[in-house]
């Protein structure tokens, strides 16, 4: 595993927010540290290796003027946080190509001969320049190899190979790399507290380290055990509706718990399931594809008018989830539309 410098204490504050890379750590943060930022950055690799959240890093290099460099004291570091900096800018692209267009580069040469608003620098951050046409990085070259001295140049990029040699040839190129696997999964958990170890560790293992795409793939895998968890919230109900047992509805309506994605899949869930056993009510199963037998069964216990008073009042509820009803009221409320039998 990479070790950062122990002299550094800048770099020791940039890997409590930038896991791994510390050769590249170590670089940013003795430039910073001694005042010699270059005027322009290329930072390059894959998607989710955090080439965004390094050109924020510099760019708080760039405008901190906290007593030791990025101790997140000052009003730059403060803005830059909250995405508030009038001296951050960022150039993004547009169109089919996502590329950065000529106009773009046009508009940002006119904004960077003017003075800083608050900063000693102004930083553009142009991103995702792998798509950048040739007209447009010519049209940039112009202000990048003859920066005026209070700009920062900060280009993102899959690979530098993609961009003119001429611009190469004029930026300091950082090549960001996948992390060691439990690196990364201490970071997820402990920095950006997201999920268990072991799931983190999965999940980093499988994207290789990138912790991007760990981050995708445990997002996608509790979405997923949320939809399950309200699938079988849902289906408890539904057979408890069957029984006929308030207690019983109104215990597994409790199951929801403070959880109000969860209760916003339940209800959606039960509202599906509701209009199954409406056509079920009105004798028209044999309509429904694989119907669910418990919902079969409601159509037969309840009377259509209730099925869709039900349905109704459910989706009012499900409403009060964005005026931010209080959850215990919430699954009481659910638990009695769903006690009535007339």
């Amino acid at each position: 595993m990479l070790s950062y410098s122990e002299t550094c204490r800048t770099a020791k504050r940039i890997a409590s927010e930038f896991c791994g890379n510390a050769d590249a750590v170590n670089a940013l943060g003795g430039m910073i540290e001694n005042g010699r930022l270059p005027h322009a950055f290329i930072i390059e690799g894959s998607d989710g290796l955090g080439k965004s959240t390094f050109a924020r890093i510099i760019a708080k290099g760039a405008m901190c003027s906290c007593r030791e460099p990025l101790s997140g004291e000052c009003e730059h570091c403060r803005k830059i946080r909250e995405n508030i900096h009038p001296d951050l800018m960022y150039i993004t692209g547009s169109g089919k190509t996502n590329a950065i267009s000529i106009d773009s580069v046009r508009m940002m040469r006119r904004d960077a001969l003017i003075a800083p608003n608050e900063a000693e620098k102004r930083v553009f951050i142009l991103e995702d320049c792998d798509n950048m046409l040739s007209a447009a990085q010519n049209a940039f070259l112009k202000i990048f190899e003859e920066a005026p001295p209070h700009v920062v140049f900060i280009m993102t990029c899959r690979s530098s190979m993609n961009l003119l040699t001429t611009i190469r040839s004029r930026g300091r190129i950082i090549t960001l790399n996948p992390v060691d696997i439990h690196e990364a999964a201490e970071f997820i958990v402990n920095v950006l507290h997201t999920g268990d170890i072991r799931s983190a560790g999965s999940a980093c293992a499988t994207s290789g380290g990138n912790i991007g795409e760990a981050l995708r793939l445990l997002g996608s895998e509790s979405a997923s055990q949320t939809a399950e968890q309200a699938d079988g919230i849902a289906s408890g109900i539904i057979e408890a509706m069957c029984s006929g047992s308030e207690l019983e509805i109104a215990v597994k309506c409790a199951a929801i718990g403070k959880d109000r994605a969860m209760a916003g899949m339940v209800c959606g869930i039960l509202c599906e399931r509701l209009r199954c056993a409406l056509m079920s009510a009105v004798g028209a199963q044999d309509t429904l594809d694989s119907p669910d037998q418990n919902v079969l069964r409601l159509g037969v216990t309840l009377s259509a008018d209730t099925i869709i008073n039900q349905i109704d009042e459910i989706n009012e509820l499900s409403d009060m989830l964005r005026i931010n009803i209080s959850m215990p009221l919430f699954n009481t409320r659910l638990a009695i539309i769903l006690q009535r039998r007339k």
